[in-house]
């Protein structure tokens, strides 16, 4: 080989290594969270979840378990005392909101943390009986929380779980309490799951939540029925997972549903302050989803001891005599420099 040839070889060696570098920081994301003000006007400081026109997967109504991470702080959610009964999780600081306006229809649900002693409650309403389960368990302290809520359709049971302990339990309504397809409205934001928000921005003594969320997770079963070690680590999907939203986009309006139901979500940012706002404040410790592009490897021609290979946007430049192993005969065809 000839001195220019050498040189060549070890600038492409030196572009492998950097093409390499860069793939491993766009395929290892960061985990990421979405922080909240607590702006209840305006249809913003909230995540939407259509689950109607076309129905969604994530309306759930029978057995279900909803859990997610909640970070807040002292002083910035104002409710009062948790209140028990039907539709009593209205009056607290509204952390996920599947309400419908007016009585329960098919039913309606949700979960709210309260200022007075920082208790989360959990709520199920159907036609004109419903039920809120409190718990006891001062969760705005400025730590990470892990929050599941469990509902059994056959009996009603209503269970809440704070940091894998149970904190709660309660009777409510039984059957099918999902959102009824194609129901008619006059409330367009009856057909949403909303996080983070009361979804109607219908009075001041129904506030919004200000605060961190992290991972929220769907599920059409019973996840948990008795204590259990809190999960250090991203969820992942399974059969039973009709919503997943890690909030590790980091930039945009987007929010991706990572169950593979297809039940996505918009950021609506908007208020003063200004929220949500994308966060690396997180509860994880260990390392969260890796999303890796698929690559259709192309491999073109050239002169000189080089293929290469051209996938999302980026060159990757390899010395033929590093993939000549790897490459089906006759793909590089390139000429041996004397």
């Amino acid at each position: 080989m000839s001195k220019n040839s050498k040189i060549w070889v070890t600038v492409l060696l030196v572009g492998m290594l950097i093409s390499l570098l860069a793939l491993g920081s766009v395929s290892a994301q960061t985990n990421g969270s979405l922080r909240f003000y607590g702006n209840g006007s305006g249809d913003i400081d909230r995540v939407k979840i259509s689950i109607d026109n076309p129905a969604k997967a994530a309306d759930i109504g029978g057995n279900f378990t909803i859990e997610f991470f909640m970070r807040a702080v002292s002083g910035e959610n104002g409710s009062g005392s948790c209140t028990t009964g039907d539709a009593g999780w209205t009056n607290g600081n509204i952390i996920i909101d599947r309400d419908i306006f007016g009585p329960g229809d098919n039913g309606d649900f949700g979960i709210s943390v309260f200022g007075g002693g920082g208790v989360i409650a959990f709520g199920v309403s159907r036609g004109n009986s419903g039920a809120t389960v409190c718990g006891t368990t001062n969760v705005i302290d400025g730590n990470w929380h892990h929050i599941a809520a469990t509902r059994n359709q056959s009996n009603g049971l209503l269970s809440l779980y704070v940091d894998g302990v149970l904190n709660g339990t309660v009777t409510g309504p039984t059957g099918d309490v999902s959102y009824r397809d194609g129901r008619s409205t006059s409330w367009p934001n009856d057909p949403f799951i909303v996080f983070g928000a009361e979804k109607h921005d219908f009075a001041p003594q129904y506030p919004s939540y200000s605060g961190w969320l992290d991972e929220v997770r769907i599920s059409t079963n019973i996840r948990y029925t008795s204590t259990f070690s809190v999960p250090t680590t991203a969820f992942t999907t399974d059969a039973n997972t009709v919503g997943l939203y890690h909030f590790d986009e980091g930039t945009g309006d987007t929010i991706n549903d990572s169950s593979g139901t297809g039940s996505h979500g918009v950021r609506r940012y908007g208020g003063n302050p200004a929220g949500p706002v994308w966060s690396t404040d997180t509860p994880l410790t260990g390392g969260g989803p890796v999303n890796t592009p698929t690559f259709t490897p192309t491999f073109t021609p050239t002169p000189g001891p080089l293929c290469i290979e051209n996938n999302v946007n980026t060159l990757y430049m390899f010395p033929k005599e590093l993939l000549s192993p790897l490459l089906t005969q006759g793909v590089c065809n390139a000429q041996e420099a004397a």
